[in-house]
């Protein structure tokens, strides 16, 4: 009988660090995506490309991208919101047109763009030394 209660209060101690565990797994995918992101030239590199920028507060996301060909940008405006807990995002853009991302991507922690017509990935890292083109109006 005694080994029955050792082992009940054993198998309740693992309950409740198991329960501990789960809750700050969920506390984890909460994640704060405020700020401005630079389009990368790989989603595995990393490096810096200006050519593109991304700047989201709360639900709000704004593009700035170079035109190909010109040296104007254009700028568009739209909303993001979490697509589940997994660091999953859809985007509403102001022109009609929708998006999915994820974050964290790779080791280096990228934000991926997923043209879900071509299925074509776009990444972008958080580099403060990278501000955006003047002709960015966010």
């Amino acid at each position: 009988m005694k080994r029955l209660g050792i082992l009940a209060g054993f198998f309740v101690i693992l309950m409740f660090a198991g329960c501990k565990e789960k809750t700050e797994d969920l506390k984890d995918s909460r994640i704060n995506l405020n700020g401005k992101w630079v389009l990368v030239y790989s989603c595995v590199d990393g490096g810096p490309n200006t050519t593109a920028w991304l700047e989201i507060d709360s639900t709000t996301i704004r593009s700035c991208a170079k035109q190909p060909g010109t040296e104007t940008y254009t700028t568009l405006k739209g909303t993001i919101r979490p697509a589940d807990t997994y660091g999953n995002y859809k985007i509403d853009w102001s022109n009609g047109y929708n998006q999915n991302a994820s974050y964290p991507v790779g080791v280096l922690k990228l934000l991926s763009l997923i043209d879900p017509s071509t299925q074509s990935t776009q990444c972008y890292t958080t580099n403060p030394g990278v501000s955006p083109n003047p002709q960015c109006q966010f």
